[in-house]
């Protein structure tokens, strides 16, 4: 009886990857030319993915996705996250040249909050994501691999 073959990420090459043919669904293509991505949009949205990728910034993001009120001053997010106040000022501006946040002044206290529903969604999307195991490398993918 011969043996299965088992395709797993450490037994597949780049070759594999790759169709063997040029053209297969004519179709596909074509809708793929029609409704792809501009490159410019694909640079703007990799740039929001990218200032998501930092961990400081996305527990940030939750705290203020967390708070009663839905905004926070600084001083309270440094000292709830253990940080100090320049480390998350640093990475509430990163956040705001990249609209995701937006601030307010009360004579000296600065405010902060996500920009609107679609960071929200975006956010808890992501940690809906990862809380169910979907991410490669996850304890979930490892105990499946056993």
């Amino acid at each position: 009886m011969a043996a299965k073959s088992v395709v797993s990420p450490a037994n597949i090459s780049a070759i594999d990857e790759i169709c063997q043919e040029r053209v297969i669904h004519v179709e596909h293509v074509a809708a793929i030319r029609h409704n792809g991505l501009p490159v410019d949009d694909a640079l703007r949205i990799a740039t929001l993915f990218s200032v998501l990728s930092d961990p400081t910034r996305l527990q940030v993001m939750h705290a203020l996705l967390s708070s009663p009120t839905g905004e926070l001053c600084v001083c309270d997010l440094a000292a709830g996250l253990g940080r100090d106040d320049t480390t998350i000022s640093h990475q509430l501006r990163v956040l705001r040249q990249q609209k995701v946040v937006t601030m307010r002044k009360v004579g000296r206290v600065v405010y902060y909050r996500l920009v609107d529903e679609h960071i929200r969604h975006l956010l808890r999307m992501g940690i809906d994501h990862t809380a169910e195991g979907q991410i490669s490398g996850s304890a979930v993918d490892r105990e499946v691999a056993q």
